[in-house]
C-alpha cells in the first residue's frame, strides 16, 4: 500500500487539517495517510489544548494511522522538529511527505531552504530574521523548507498551499479557521462548531496558565545550578527565570517580565516547557507509538518494525519522556487516560 506522511499538531483538528488531508491521499495518490502528530506539548512550547489520546481520535476523521511524534522532537526547533517528523515517517516507510505552507511551488522552497541551510537557529535569532524575506518567513513556509532539508531524496515531498487563513490568525472565519483562531474561540466560550469536522468536547482544555503553579514550584524549589541543567538553558537565563518567579501570579505575565529582545517568546516559552518536562537532552528515535488507525491503518503497520500499540513495563523505557509529559499533562488536565491505560485507538471502517 502506498502511504503519505502529514506532520502535524492538530491543536485542535478542524476543517483546514481535514483539507490538507484529502489533498494528501489526492496528490500523491496514496492508500494510506499517516499523521504524525505531536503529544502532549507543542512546537511553540505549549501544552496542547486537549489530550494526545483525544487530538488523535479526532485525526481520524482524515487519517488512517496516528502516530506521536517523540515529545523531545514535537517542541523542538523547526530543524529538529522536522528532523524527528522525518525520520518517523522513514521508520514508517512512507512514500511522500505531505506538508502545509503559504507557497505550495516547491522548487521555490527548495531554492530558498538551500540559502539557509547553515544558518544558526540556536544563536537566539528567529528564521524571519535570517530570512529576511516576507514571502518565506512565515511559520509552514519555514517549516516546509526544514522538511525539504531533513528529507531523504526517495521521499516525495508534496507542498499543499493553506487556503482562507493564516496560522496566526486569531479571529473564526467559518468553515476554514485557524488552529490559534478555535484555541481563542474555545477560551473564550464561543461557538467554533462550523470550523472543526466533528464536535469537540471542551471540558479539559488548559492552557499555560493552568500549568503556571506547576512551573513555578519547579524553578522556585531548583537552584540556579540544578536549572542550568535544563536543555538550551544558556547564557545565564537560570538567574532570569529564578529573578522574577517569586512575584508572579501568573504566565502571561511571567513572559512579558523574562521576555528580552534577544530571545523571542516562542524560544523562552520553550525553555519554560523544558523546565516543566525537566528535559536535559535529546533523545535518538528508534521506536514509534501509534496512537490511533483504523482498518486500512491496522493493515499497513502489520510487519514494520519498532511500532507500539500500547505501553507496558517492557517498553516503558523507550518512551519515558513521553509517559512523563502525559503524567504532568494530567495533573493539570484532570484526563484520566494515560500511557498505560490507553491502548492504541482503533476504528473500524470499510477498504
Amino acid at each position: 500500500m502506498k502511504s503519505v506522511a502529514i506532520i502535524a499538531e492538530y491543536n485542535p483538528y478542524h476543517n483546514g487539517h481535514q483539507y490538507h488531508a484529502e489533498m494528501a491521499r489526492a496528490k500523491s495518490h496514496a492508500d494510506i495517510v499517516i499523521a504524525i502528530m505531536s503529544g502532549q506539548f507543542t512546537q511553540r512550547g505549549e501544552p496542547a489544548i486537549f489530550s494526545k489520546f483525544a487530538r488523535a481520535e479526532s485525526a481520524l476523521n482524515g487519517c488512517d494511522l496516528v502516530v506521536e511524534l517523540p515529545q523531545f522532537y514535537a517542541m523542538s526547533y523547526a530543524d529538529d522538529f522536522a528532523y524527528g517528523g522525518v525520520k518517523t515517517a522513514q521508520i514508517l516507510r512512507a512514500d511522500a511527505l505531505a506538508f502545509g505552507a503559504e507557497c505550495d511551488d516547491l522548487d521555490l522552497l527548495k531554492a530558498e531552504a538551500n540559502r539557509v541551510r547553515e544558518a544558526d537557529i540556536k544563536s537566539g535569532r528567529s528564521y524571519a530574521v535570517m530570512m529576511g524575506d516576507e514571502t518565506f518567513s512565515q511559520p509552514n513556509n519555514i517549516l516546509a523548507m526544514q522538511y525539504i532539508k531533513a528529507a531523504d531524496p526517495m521521499l516525495d515531498l508534496i507542498p499543499i498551499k493553506r487556503i482562507q487563513n493564516h496560522y496566526h490568525d486569531t479571529e473564526l472565519t467559518g468553515r476554514i479557521a485557524s488552529a490559534t483562531a478555535i484555541r481563542k474561540a474555545i477560551s473564550a466560550g464561543h461557538d467554533f462548531s462550523e470550523s472543526v469536522p466533528a464536535s469537540i468536547d471542551t471540558a479539559l482544555a488548559v492552557s499555560w496558565e493552568d500549568f503556571f503553579p506547576l512551573l513555578k514550584y519547579k524553578i522556585l524549589s531548583h537552584t540556579p545550578e540544578e536549572l542550568r541543567n535544563i536543555y538550551m538553558m544558556t547564557e545565564g537565563l537560570e538567574n532570569r527565570l529564578k529573578s522574577s518567579i517569586d512575584n508572579s501570579h501568573d504566565f502571561s505575565s511571567y513572559m512579558q517580565t523574562i521576555k528580552t529582545k534577544r530571545y523571542t517568546y516562542t524560544r523562552l516559552q520553550r525553555l519554560l516547557a523544558y523546565t516543566l518536562l525537566n528535559i536535559k537532552e535529546g533523545q535518538p528515535i528508534t521506536d514509534i507509538r501509534v496512537l490511533a488507525m483504523n482498518d486500512k491503518g491496522r493493515a499497513y503497520i502489520k510487519g514494520i518494525p519498532h511500532l507500539h500499540t500500547n505501553i507496558n513495563k517492557k517498553n516503558a523505557s523507550l518512551f519515558a519522556m513521553e509517559i512523563r509529559a502525559t503524567q504532568i499533562y494530567n495533573l493539570i488536565s484532570g484526563d484520566k487516560r494515560n500511557d498505560f491505560n490507553t491502548p492504541v485507538i482503533y476504528q473500524r471502517t470499510s477498504f
